[in-house]
């Protein structure tokens, strides 16, 4: 779709053009406040004149070729003018009207809209939305109310609702934008078309992107990964996070990783910076787009004022995992410039001292700055719109002061209030004039910084390995499974054993007599376990005993499922599973799954048939190589449970990481056959000692009822 129509037309016709408080005249006063220079051609069949401009009744009556078209009529006389549009070889339709796919009655209409744009090569933004700005190319195609003046930059906002369009419009924090997008329905033209056509923009620096929902995510995801290889920052914020959305899945899996987490981990590997509100969306966008040169680093070293505020920010910053380095090379300048009684720390107090003497504040802000574990430097300096002109002329000197010490040490400089006021207007002036970001908030402002170094340290994953062998390997123990029914949980663990996921020992028998024998042959204690046709969670009937520690416990055990299995209605006994019981450091859970929009997942947290109540998981896209398995890991609160926790064995997370990793890499070879694995629990033995899967699951895509 030629997306550069909407973009950048040379000509636009306003369909509905009114003088009119309202879209038609809206649209007509936008061009004039960007300084378009195009051609413009006003539409309205009831009078021959607008604004000193000569109307046409219809574009089929305009005589020169238009570009674009900007559509403000009601929903039924769309189609008529989309029509007209494609006769007049117009390559953009901004449809503000609603009516469209978001109502029931609308989706026919839409659909229809679709196939005639599709078909003429026609870029549409909408409908129902309220068109795009773009300040850099001096076009727009927009409906709404203008503020009388709107900060220019390098962000370029792409939005579904236009209620946001409004608010990053008219907010007060100057995001600097150089385009405004509102996709509405997003009907042909979605975001990704959107995003990959900005990249290419030397005037975007970073983009910001708020969806109630992602259409074409493969295309999505490719198009945030082109930013990032691109070196422009991506923050996104999607809505829409509700029970309702969850995937109806079989196995556990499925309910603490549904289409929302598999976007949040689709997110998190295309390296954008997902938020979760508005405040977080324009602080991270702030700091993103002020921000020239990344960190090097992702240790900070702080400066305040005041040691209470410090402490706050300690706080803060240790829940949001952000480290600041310890003084070291720094410390004999700092002990020089401030007095003795001052606290030598990182964050630094600079006292009084600091604030009443530029050069203090300069010298311990570039010794701070200099040392090579600093990735960035933050002032925490609070700025309250109602400071006194003194105060805060004194603060703003001050933040000239650090700001020359940041830049003599080539390190860039974030200003921080605790308070979500806006800044006093002097300081803001000043950090406006260092190009310095100025954060409000203390969690908020910490929480973009994070995010920032986060994006900034990401390294590309290892590319796969080859496992063509243990792909086939897999492959002949999947089609050895009756199509009728589910894999059994041996058969499962047998298709991932090529993978390098292991078992416990165990035997598979058909009898009670078996079943004893078996136990025998592999030594007491056992668990055994009644298998039945495509029943995934046996411990729910009744089917499995934990701890079995002679021939007369196996013998009741067993006997008693098949008591079980007999009152079970339609129930098809496979058979006893005897197996060795494992004796661990924990249990966790490690499960894949593919998701329709975002293909492959893997998940890895606590176990057990808690599983979906407590949902301390880590969901990452698949598939994933062992640095990254440990980074999931890490994210979950059992992680600390592995790590010798109050004098436990310290558990072998490298084993666990080769896991979660092989289970990843699984279902990504036979994402077209499968759609659920799943180990729960996994055994994690002590360090060195490797991890067993007790229980596994298979799902195929179409299992049998």
């Amino acid at each position: 779709m030629p997306v550069q129509s909407l973009l950048n037309p040379r000509s636009v016709a306003i369909v509905g053009a009114s003088e009119k408080v309202g879209p038609g005249s809206n649209a007509l006063r936008a061009l004039e406040f960007v300084g378009y220079e195009g051609e413009i051609f006003l539409v309205n069949p009831r009078t021959p004149e607008l604004f000193g401009r000569k109307t046409f009744a219809s574009l089929d009556d305009i005589p020169h070729r238009i570009d674009a078209v900007f559509v403000a009529v009601q929903a039924e006389a769309v189609l008529d003018v989309a029509q007209q549009a494609a006769r007049k070889g117009a390559g953009a339709l901004a449809i503000l009207s609603s009516g469209f796919g978001e109502t029931e009655d609308g989706k026919e209409a839409q659909r229809e809209l679709a196939r005639i744009c599709e078909a003429n090569d026609i870029a549409v933004c909408g409908p129902n939305c309220l068109g795009l700005l773009n300040f850099v190319g001096k076009s727009a195609l927009f409906g709404t109310s203008l503020p009388d003046k709107v900060a220019r930059g390098g962000v370029a906002a792409i939005v579904q609702s236009g209620s946001i369009g409004i608010a990053l419009l008219n907010s007060a924090r100057g995001l600097g934008l150089s385009y405004l997008i509102t996709t509405g329905n997003e009907a042909v033209t979605s975001a990704s078309d959107y995003i990959e056509a900005v990249i290419d923009d030397a005037n975007v620096t970073t983009i910001l992107v708020f969806a109630e929902q992602i259409k074409k995510p493969a295309a999505f995801m490719r198009a945030l990964r082109r930013a990032r290889e691109a070196g422009k920052p991506v923050v996104v914020l999607k809505s829409g996070r509700s029970q309702s959305g969850k995937a109806a899945v079989m196995a556990h899996t499925g309910a603490v990783a549904g289409s929302d987490e598999a976007c949040d981990a689709a997110l998190l590997a295309a390296n954008a910076m997902q938020v979760h509100s508005l405040d977080d969306l324009i602080e991270t966008a702030l700091l993103a787009s002020k921000i020239k040169t990344p960190p090097s680093g992702r240790a900070l070293g702080g400066l305040s004022l005041s040691g209470g505020e410090i402490a706050l920010v300690l706080d803060a910053a240790e829940e949001l995992g952000i480290d600041f380095a310890p003084l070291d090379t720094a410390l004999p300048t700092v002990k020089k410039l401030l007095p003795p009684f001052a606290h030598l720390a990182n964050p630094l107090d600079l006292t009084w001292a600091g604030l009443y003497d530029p050069a203090v504040a300069q010298g311990c802000a570039e010794a701070i700055a200099s040392q090579h574990n600093v990735g960035m430097l933050v002032l925490l300096q609070d700025a309250p719109s109602g400071l006194g002109l003194q105060q805060a002329t004194r603060y703003s000197k001050l933040l000239e002061s650090v700001g020359n010490g940041a830049a003599a040490a080539n390190v860039p400089l974030v200003a921080l209030s605790n308070l979500s006021d806006q800044p006093h207007t002097a300081l803001q002036a000043m950090a406006d004039s260092l190009d310095i970001p100025y954060l409000r908030g203390t969690r908020t402002a910490l929480a973009a910084i994070a995010r920032y170094l986060a994006w900034a340290a990401a390294t590309p994953p290892a590319p796969p390995q080859d496992r063509a062998a243990a792909r086939d390997a897999a492959r002949t123990e999947l089609t050895r499974i009756p199509s009728h029914r589910l894999p059994a949980e041996h058969e499962a663990r047998e298709a991932l054993r090529s993978y390098g996921v292991q078992g416990p020992a165990e035997q598979f028998v058909a009898s009670v007599d078996e079943a004893v024998a078996a136990a025998q042959a592999i030594g007491f204690p056992v668990v055994l376990k009644g298998l039945v046709e495509n029943m995934l969670h046996k411990s729910d009937a009744g089917l499995v005993k934990v701890g079995l520690s002679s021939e007369v416990q196996v013998r009741e055990a067993a006997e008693k499922m098949l008591a079980a299995v007999a009152n079970l209605p339609g129930a098809k006994f496979l058979g006893f599973l005897v197996q060795r019981k494992v004796a661990s450091v924990r249990e966790i859970f490690v499960g894949a799954r593919v998701d329709r929009d975002f293909g492959p997942i893997v998940v890895v947290g606590a176990g057990g048939v808690e599983v979906e109540l407590y949902k301390d998981v880590a969901i990452r896209l698949a598939p994933v190589d062992e640095a990254s398995a440990r980074q999931a890991l890490a994210a979950t609160q059992v992680s600390r449970l592995l790590q010798g926790f109050r004098g436990a064995p310290v558990a072998d997370i490298g084993a666990v990481a080769r896991t979660v990793s092989a289970v990843s890499q699984f279902i990504v070879d036979f994402a077209d056959q499968l759609s659920e694995v799943e180990i729960n629990p996994l055994a994690v033995m002590a360090e060195g000692q490797g991890c067993v899967a007790l229980d596994c699951v298979v799902v195929p895509r179409h299992p049998h009822p």
